[in-house]
């Protein structure tokens, strides 16, 4: 029991009433008993020591409905871990084409983290802003999204698409993308972009890190082979976090 809790407690008994009002972040726990038909001292400290139990149940049961409340939701944890990926992996020189270039995350496919990474938008992570793109997937991006284009217009639209993918420092690729993981993956392999997925044997296909549900909570696969192809280094901290994969995975 904290002093200001105790204090209270005491001037409360002292005037008879028994009865203790405190806040615990944002609730209000009021518990009262009457101590005016206690006959002894015996009897009320007695009293007061229940007075006292109660208060310290209500607190506990307060103070558990609001970490229950502010659990984070998979979308949270997800956004909040590609920013410490941007924090927590290093890229080559030449990757930024200035010390104050921000780190652009795109997502292709849909986007289901929408909000909360927004959230992140400006966000600075080791001198840099973060800034996110969007790109509509991989129909898009292999210019077969509207039929009947010429062919050598859909090659500039490939060729394009491919570029702005290419100038992405991380690149969430969406579960509706499952279909097309490969020829999303290969054009990307060696250009310094931490790809990240969020679908079954993304990291077995050539993906940098997956995340995963296991136990009801997010994890991380790190396919390191992928990494050193894209030439980037991933800090212990995150490899801790992670199951690694090694030898496999090169997209083809």
């Amino acid at each position: 029991m904290s002093p200001h809790v105790f204090r209270s407690f005491i001037c409360s008994c002292r005037r008879g009433s028994g009865e203790v009002v405190y806040y615990v972040r944002n609730r209000w726990i009021a518990v009262s008993l009457d101590l005016a038909g206690c006959q002894s001292i015996v009897q009320k400290v007695i009293m007061c020591r229940l007075l006292a139990k109660l208060l310290v149940v209500g607190a506990i049961v307060a103070l558990a409905g609001t970490v229950k409340a502010q659990t984070p939701s998979d979308r949270e944890v997800k956004a909040g871990f590609l920013m410490n990926f941007a924090e927590f992996v290093e890229w080559p020189e030449g990757a930024f084409a200035s010390p104050s270039s921000s780190i652009v995350v795109g997502v292709i496919g849909e986007d289901r983290l929408g909000a909360e990474l927004d959230k992140l938008r400006d966000r600075m992570v080791n001198g840099r802003k973060l800034e996110i793109r969007r790109f509509k997937g991989a129909l898009e991006f292999r210019g077969e999204e509207t039929p009947g284009r010429r062919r050598d217009d859909l090659a500039d639209r490939r060729n394009k698409k491919l570029q702005e993918l290419k100038s992405c420092h991380i690149l969430f690729v969406a579960s509706s993308e499952k279909k097309s993981v490969p020829s999303i993956l290969k054009p990307l392999q060696s250009d310094c972009v931490l790809t990240v997925g969020d679908m079954p044997e993304f990291a077995h296909q050539g993906g940098v890190i997956n995340f995963v549900s296991l136990e009801n909570k997010v994890r991380l696969e790190i396919n390191l082979d992928a990494a050193e192809r894209a030439r980037l280094k991933i800090s212990s901290k995150l490899l801790n976090l992670a199951k690694v994969i090694k030898g496999k995975g090169e997209a083809e």
